[in-house]
Formats: structure tokens, C-alpha cells, sequence
């Protein structure tokens, strides 16, 4: 089953990228796996999720390259 725990509402010239480390804030239990849309496919984002011992269910971004 999967449920929306958290949100953000950011402004337009925000990427969606830049709010992850906020939504995990906002979740006071714990979670096993996050998902989210390619914007959040970056090496910092992935270490964060790691930190949190959450699997990042994660698609790679449109330009990704391996090992980036």
C-alpha cells in the first residue's frame, strides 16, 4: 500500500529536487521507501535517503549518465 505522507508546495523556480531533505523532516515515522520523480535522481539526494536508511525508488533523470 502506499500513502502520501508528506508535501511541499514550493514556488516556481524551485526544482522539485531542492525540497526532499524538508519532506523527510515532515515525517515522524518510519518509512522503508520513498518515491519520487526523476528530479530527485542526484548523488545528494541518494546520500540523504541513505542517512535515513530509506530505499529510494527513484527513476534516473532524462540527461542521467552512469556513474554521475
Amino acid at each position: 500500500m502506499h500513502e502520501i505522507i508528506a508535501s511541499e508546495l514550493s514556488v516556481s523556480n524551485m526544482t522539485d529536487g531542492t525540497v526532499l531533505s524538508s519532506l523527510l523532516k515532515q515525517i515522524r515515522r518510519r518509512i522503508n521507501e520513498i518515491s519520487a520523480d526523476g528530479a530527485y535522481d542526484t548523488k545528494k539526494y541518494y546520500e540523504i535517503v541513505c542517512i535515513k536508511r530509506v530505499i529510494p525508488l527513484i527513476p534516473p533523470r532524462k540527461e542521467a549518465t552512469f556513474g554521475e
